[in-house]
């Protein structure tokens, strides 16, 4: 039996040509991971964003819900981990599509190796101003103002253009060279924040085998000090990265298909 870990598809965005196709291709990807009966953990950012109002979902998702659905009631395990862009599933994920739902990282025992999942926002976070956003974003009475006084289609045009805002300005060429730069300096292996953050998790749980997270949109794939293994996985929009765990290894892979 094998599992398999992938986070970070962004369905939906607006910066995509084709969201059809891409849709399209994380199915292919579900219908791959479900051939041998296997678990699946989607941590976080799986739609770019996602929203649950008392009558509305976020449109767009019916084929990629339904694979979710399928897939669920043919006996696969699936797990879906909060992001930072779809935190706000209020039950029809789990309901409709029978997914095991995580609001946060935590662990898990697989073929008896113990693992920590987690989306990766907030997980030494120094910035100040993310780390209160990301507050906002948790906050039960910020939620329930959203849900009960916004009007869904508003809400969704707002997610949807903040999302793709945030994204264009760290992928603008102006912010590039910065991004670049922070990177080169705090996304070596031994320096990333998630990175800084798991070495310390691991050695205050040395029994710790495997962390998983995404949020970076870059694969780091190191072994700690304690002997555990740290994988942060590559996005699924560009590179479609994902990993495999059969029950000895975990490795990266990247997904091809005909879709793109």
């Amino acid at each position: 039996m094998k599992h398999y870990f992938v986070a970070d598809a962004h369905l939906g965005s607006r910066l995509f040509d084709d969201n059809d196709a891409k849709n399209r291709h994380f199915i292919e990807w579900l219908n791959m991971a479900t051939t041998e009966k296997s678990e699946i953990f989607l941590l976080g950012d799986i739609f770019d964003f996602w929203f649950e109002f008392a009558h509305a979902i976020p449109p767009g998702f019916d084929d990629v819900l339904q694979a979710l659905r399928s897939a669920t009631q043919q006996g696969t395990r699936i797990h879906f981990y909060c992001g930072n862009h779809d935190q706000w599933t209020f039950g029809y994920l789990q309901d409709y599509c029978g997914l095991i739902i995580h609001k946060t990282g935590d662990f898990i025992d697989i073929s008896g190796k113990k693992f920590y999942l987690a989306h990766g926002h907030g997980l030494g976070e120094k910035r100040l101003a993310t780390r209160i956003l990301n507050r906002i974003f948790e906050s039960s009475t910020a939620q329930w103002l959203f849900r009960h006084l916004m009007i869904p289609r508003l809400g969704y045009a707002f997610g949807y253009r903040w999302s793709a805002r945030n994204r264009k300005k760290h992928d603008s060429i102006e912010n590039n060279n910065r991004h670049h730069n922070y990177y080169e300096h705090h996304t070596t292996d031994s320096n990333a924040f998630q990175v800084v953050w798991a070495k310390q998790f691991s050695a205050n749980h040395p029994d710790v085998d495997y962390i998983i997270m995404g949020h970076l949109h870059k694969e780091i794939n190191m072994r700690l000090s304690t002997g555990c293994q740290l994988l942060i996985l590559d996005e699924f929009y560009k590179n479609y990265g994902f990993a495999t765990f059969d029950g000895t290894n975990l490795w990266p892979e990247n997904f091809e298909s005909n879709t793109l």
